[in-house]
């Protein structure tokens, strides 16, 4: 089987020379074809104005045809035979280049008497053999009949000279545009060439992140390719380090309730004979731990499940789910609940993803605001969108945090203090499954002090 693989190079170099060979020849073809077409029409002309000529002057014998000769400055720059017959006598003669007349001789009579083939009926154009082509006009006037033959030796051979002379002109055109087309073709593909070696130098230690690339200025194309190529990159990089921030925060949260389960157990066999008192104490660790392992678990798979969801999205009265979300939240928790919800409020959503985004917005005011101070659920159309906010008088967070806090495992406490249990993994679910619903979520600072997470719906047109 043939690899039909072609480097840029060489479509470049092929597509180039193709074009001027397509240009020289056209262009080639042209003078040849005008210069033919002028040079058979002045003939034309030519002749049929010697006819003309022959026949005002009315010829009858060889004085007034040599009168006529005189007199005439009409002559072809062909050679030309000219046979003029009346009823006494025929007169015939031939004439060169320079106008020179030849009156009837040995020559002029054999070409008379060589038989006469047309070539191209209704165009006048006959083949004498051993003469070549002319052309030929015959015209009768009373008793007299005029016939002129005009030779087209001279203009095929100025036209076959022009033609080996454009040919010699084509080779070598073509071969300084092969030589043009495969420099250009270089030219043009090197800096394609360059970002390719660039890009496969990058990905020869991957156990590293990937540098960017260094981008040639020009050409515009290849600038552009070779900046959305290191935009991947940083793209690529950044999710690398995600991965190994999640790896190493995973193993982290699951290491130390195994540790402190371990710890119990450990305590429990060496002790619980002698000091039984120390065994529900140890259970009730090894229970709490379990459940903070179990919780762990829990969140991770909906987050795994949350990146691989493709939700069926439908229309759904948001002011009727986060009314009732609120109703039955409140009681659970030691805060006032405000709801400020407009009615009739509807986005194209997944009902169970709301449910679950704002029970998890809930959460997160409830965990980070001080007991029995007021939190806020808003739902109120503004514009084009439809917004959905949770606000809290909690410890709040830094700008510089605010981008953050969305990504796996981040706390604001970074130390992982165990005041405030969590795993850091719910804002991450919540980010996830309102992009799955078409929505958008910022932070922002709540007066005199706390946070408000604010979701933005498109509203159903």
């Amino acid at each position: 089987m043939t690899n039909n693989k072609q480097s840029y190079q060489s479509l470049i170099s092929r597509a180039i020379t193709k074009l001027v060979i397509i240009i020289t020849l056209s262009i080639s073809a042209l003078i040849l074809v005008i210069v033919g077409v002028q040079q058979t029409l002045m003939t034309t002309r030519e002749a049929q104005g010697q006819m003309i000529s022959l026949n005002r002057a009315n010829i009858d014998d060889i004085p007034s045809f040599i009168h006529w000769n005189n007199q005439n400055n009409r002559h072809s720059k062909q050679n030309t035979v000219i046979r003029v017959t009346t009823n006494k006598s025929s007169i015939t003669a031939s004439s060169g280049r320079e106008g020179q007349v030849i009156m009837t001789s040995s020559t002029s009579k054999k070409f008379i008497a060589q038989r006469k083939i047309t070539i191209f009926p209704g165009h006048n154009v006959v083949y004498v053999k051993g003469y070549g082509l002319f052309l030929f006009y015959s015209q009768k006037s009373s008793d007299t009949t005029y016939q002129i033959w005009v030779s087209l030796n001279n203009l095929i051979n100025g036209l076959v000279l022009l033609l080996i002379i454009i040919s010699i002109v084509v080779f070598v055109t073509l071969g300084f545009g092969t030589w043009w087309a495969q420099q250009l073709a270089t030219k043009l593909s090197a800096p394609t060439i360059q970002l390719v070696n660039e890009t496969r130098n990058t990905i020869k230690d991957s156990e590293v992140d990937q540098p960017t690339l260094r981008v040639p200025n020009s050409p515009e194309e290849i600038r552009e390719l070779g900046n959305a190529f290191n935009d991947l990159l940083t793209a690529q990089n950044q999710r690398l380090q995600r991965e190994k921030d999640f790896v190493s925060n995973a193993s982290h949260e699951l290491k130390t309730p195994v540790a402190a389960i371990r710890g119990n157990i450990g305590l429990i066999k060496r002790h619980g004979d002698k000091h039984p008192e120390v065994i529900p104490e140890s259970l009730e660790f090894i229970d709490e731990e379990s459940l903070r392992m179990q919780n762990l678990i829990e969140n991770l798979l909906h987050l795994s499940r949350a990146d691989r969801a493709d939700l069926i999205l439908d229309d759904d009265n948001l002011s009727s789910i986060s009314k009732q979300i609120g109703e039955h939240y409140e009681p659970s928790i030691p805060h006032e609940l405000n709801m400020d919800i407009e009615p009739n409020l509807h986005i194209t959503g997944n009902s169970d993803t709301l449910k679950q985004i704002i029970v998890a917005l809930l959460d997160n005011a409830s965990k980070y605001s001080p007991d029995n101070t007021p939190i806020t659920m808003s739902l109120k159309q503004h514009d084009s969108k439809i917004q959905l906010a949770v606000a809290d008088n909690g410890i709040g967070i830094p700008d510089d945090k605010k981008k953050l806090i969305f990504q796996r495992f981040y706390r604001v406490d970074t130390s992982h203090s165990t005041d405030i249990k969590g795993s850091g993994l719910g804002l991450s679910i919540v980010h996830q499954l309102v992009k799955l619903n078409n929505g958008t979520i910022e932070v922002l600072d709540n007066h005199p002090q706390g946070s408000i997470f604010r979701i933005s719906f498109d509203e159903i047109k």
